[in-house]
């Protein structure tokens, strides 16, 4: 009976018209329960080269953190969110998370790769489990036992179904699809591509090739636009960020590379409404797919809270609350709920890091309001099993499709000490 009334109250984080207090404890909490506190540790690039991709994010999960309080906590205890600004720099990272170690948190919530790649081996010394909210699992935040949650499945498996995705539902021509790759030179983005490649093969797409790019620093992108498009693709799939992905927009559109009949779909981490705001016109026409749900999605009613909330905290009106703030948003729910199933386990008194990893692990159909239901298990390590598609249209991200559930069939997985993709 408690995991199916959480079930409900998932949803009440988020859905406007629900009362937490009801839920949570309408009793007014004793003394003893004020003094009463879980933290959750908040990784945040508010400055820095990542702050236009990562801070709103970061102010999605301050803004949940503070509307759960304000409906009462978990069962009347209160939820605090002691964050560190590492600016992007990894070394300050792994400072970081020491202090925030120091500061009693249960859980650790980050949206940078490379920053929760270094900081693994503290996690598992320190039995402190870490949600990792920005897109694609990756496998280098696979460990075994499960320590790290992620946002969502393996990146071969979001390239194979978005290459699908593309060949069903927007090419009509007799020869085949002419598939490239624009993508930052890191690991998750090379290593996925090459495993995805033989796959996407499969399908009957012709792969052209890729170039990669420098997370930092990429003031030109006109050579490698230019040599990937003398390969003559159709489409290509663009998995950058930041100044770099907006550098990558605008180059592309004054080399007319549209205009030239290559379309563009960037990944679930790339293209949120601030770099819209930045490249201005220079966007119009991409495509994005994503596994968090847009504000425009009005119809959920997690996002008509999101947006109440938003506009009380910040200000915002509705085209400033962005996917990125939504997935914050998201993260810091999912973490909360494992919180609450941990405390109903093992008591307040015995609430550890361990316990709520475990609790993590144990989600089932959990209804936030904000799209499908979640489930994560030790054998799925991450909470979003859908994604959606969305095209840019007069600088806005309008959904053109209904949510979509990923079908293909590749994991990672540790094997003799070693990580490998494997289809089943």
């Amino acid at each position: 009976a408690m995991q199916t009334n959480w079930k409900r109250i998932g949803l009440a984080v988020v859905a406007a018209g629900l009362s937490l207090a009801l839920i949570l404890g309408s009793v007014a909490p004793t003394k003893a329960d004020e003094e009463k506190v879980v933290k959750i540790g908040i990784m945040c690039c508010l400055t820095g080269a990542a702050a236009s991709t990562i801070a709103p994010a970061n102010f999605g999960q301050f803004d949940c953190i503070r509307y759960v309080n304000e409906q009462g906590g978990i069962h009347g205890i209160k939820v605090e969110g002691p964050w560190e600004d590492f600016a992007a720099v990894i070394p300050r990272a792994i400072t970081a998370h020491k202090r925030m170690v120091e500061a009693g948190i249960v859980l650790e919530i980050n949206i940078f790769d490379t920053a929760t790649m270094s900081t693994i081996p503290r996690l598992i010394r320190d039995e402190i489990p870490c949600i990792f909210a920005a897109g694609a699992s990756s496998p280098a935040l696979l460990t075994k036992p499960i320590w790290v949650i992620q946002s969502g499945p393996e990146g071969e498996n979001c390239m194979i179904e978005w290459a699908q995705w593309i060949k069903e539902e927007q090419w009509t021509q007799e020869r085949p699809l002419r598939l490239g790759y624009f993508h930052l030179d890191a690991p998750v983005q090379s290593e996925g591509w090459r495993n995805a490649v033989p796959y996407i093969t499969e399908l009957g797409v012709e792969v052209v090739g890729d170039e990669k790019l420098p997370m930092f620093g990429a003031v030109d992108t006109s050579t490698e636009w230019l040599r990937l498009a003398s390969k003559q693709p159709d489409w290509v799939l663009v998995s950058l960020y930041g100044a770099t992905l907006v550098t990558a927009v605008k180059d592309a559109a004054r080399l007319e590379l549209r205009e030239k009949g290559i379309n563009f779909l960037a990944d679930q981490a790339s293209l949120d409404e601030e770099t819209l705001r930045i490249v201005g016109k220079d966007g119009e026409g991409w495509y994005k797919a994503s596994v968090s749900p847009s504000s425009l999605m009005t119809e959920l009613p997690g996002i008509k809270a999101i947006l109440e909330a938003a506009k009380k905290y910040r200000g915002y009106d509705p085209e400033y609350v962005n996917i990125l703030y939504i997935r914050g948003w998201m993260s810091i729910a999912i973490g909360i709920e494992a919180i609450r199933m941990a405390i109903e386990k093992v008591g307040f008194e015995n609430l550890n890091g361990r316990a709520v990893r475990d609790a993590l692990l144990t989600i089932k159909d959990l209804d936030l309001g904000l799209g499908p239901l979640i489930t994560i298990t030790e054998a799925k390590p991450y909470y979003n099993d859908y994604y959606f598609v969305a095209h840019v249209e007069n600088g806005k991200l309008k959904p053109i499709t209904d949510w979509i559930k990923f079908i293909r069939g590749g994991h990672h997985v540790v094997r003799d000490g070693e990580i490998h993709f494997e289809w089943f």
